[in-house]
């Protein structure tokens, strides 16, 4: 009998994230006065937190350290209805962390990501757990896993749609030889030009780059860029969605939130371009709030576009 929502799980980062937010202009090698914030985040952990408040059935797998962020952050994932499914506990690594500074308009600054634990996310530790995975109608993975991780996983896909999101430029190479396996990307226009290898010089355009992808395999193919909005791109159209103009507060984590959107959409059975459309909309609406957990459903996001476009 067929689940009467889509179940998706998704795999990578779980982890705090703390936003320093300077409150004055910001002079380099001096000490500056800030506030900080921290709140769940991680790029696995914000797609299933988007999917989940969008009416999905939603599982979480990853790995954290044995200490008290770990217990605290598992926990808060099952508070969200979230199931956590394999959750790896490693006695070596404490959990992972990522820091964001940012200026006083909420621009970042530097991002540092302490995320050495998530190489040992490995597929030996799921031995006794593969036919749990494979219960999932759909899985998305993060490039925080390994690559040893993504191709395993890559390879066990059955009758699942693959959805990755690339955490980073600086790991944005570990998707370039599945990209013929996945049924989407999302990468932002730095990732994008890794994944692409884009080092001959000549700027793209994010539709440019877009297309790109897709001729290198991937099924569908989106590129993000902030304010200018998003590119999406399938094997036989593409195009470009302008992103809302709204007074943000925060950016921190609204790719992961349009990504979320988007997959909720897609699975749902909406074209890409009707997906992603409600995916830059809801990205948009998350800067709203600087506690990187978006309040949103399918009637908030309709009525914006609807009232947008009025």
């Amino acid at each position: 009998m067929p689940h009467s929502k889509p179940r998706i799980l998704c795999f990578g980062g779980l982890h705090y994230d703390d936003m320093i937010r300077c409150e004055a202009d910001t002079i380099l090698n001096e000490s500056n006065p800030a506030s900080r914030t921290r709140v769940p985040g991680g790029v696995a952990l914000n797609v299933a937190r988007t999917l989940s408040t969008l009416g999905n059935t939603v599982g979480l797998s990853s790995r954290i350290g044995a200490d008290r962020e770990g217990v605290e952050l598992v926990d808060y994932v099952t508070s969200l209805g979230i199931t956590a499914v394999s959750i790896q506990t490693d006695n070596t690594h404490g959990t992972a962390r990522y820091t964001a500074v940012l200026d006083r308009n909420n621009s970042l600054i530097l991002g540092l990501a302490d995320m050495g634990i998530y190489d040992d996310f490995k597929p030996n530790d799921w031995q006794e757990s593969k036919l749990e995975l494979k219960h999932w109608d759909h899985w998305c993975v993060d490039t925080n896993l390994p690559v040893e991780t993504l191709r395993y996983l890559a390879s066990e896909k059955a009758a699942q749609m693959l959805f990755a999101v690339v955490t980073s430029p600086a790991k944005a190479h570990r998707l370039r030889q599945l990209l013929p396996t996945l049924d989407a990307v999302f990468a932002n226009r730095a990732e994008a030009g890794i994944l692409i290898n884009s080092n001959t010089g000549v700027s793209q355009t994010i539709e440019e780059q877009a297309r790109a992808l897709c001729d290198l395999g991937a099924l569908r193919a989106i590129v993000t860029a902030g304010v200018d909005g998003a590119a999406w791109a399938c094997p036989n159209s593409f195009g470009h969605i302008t992103c809302p103009t709204i007074n943000s507060q925060s950016v921190s984590g609204a790719g992961d939130v349009l990504a979320g959107t988007t997959i909720a959409a897609l699975v749902s059975g909406k074209t890409l371009e009707q997906a992603l459309t409600y995916g830059t909309c809801a990205g948009t609406l998350s800067t709203l709030s600087d506690r990187n957990d978006p309040q949103l459903s399918w009637s908030i996001i309709k009525d914006y576009l609807a009232h947008n476009d009025a």
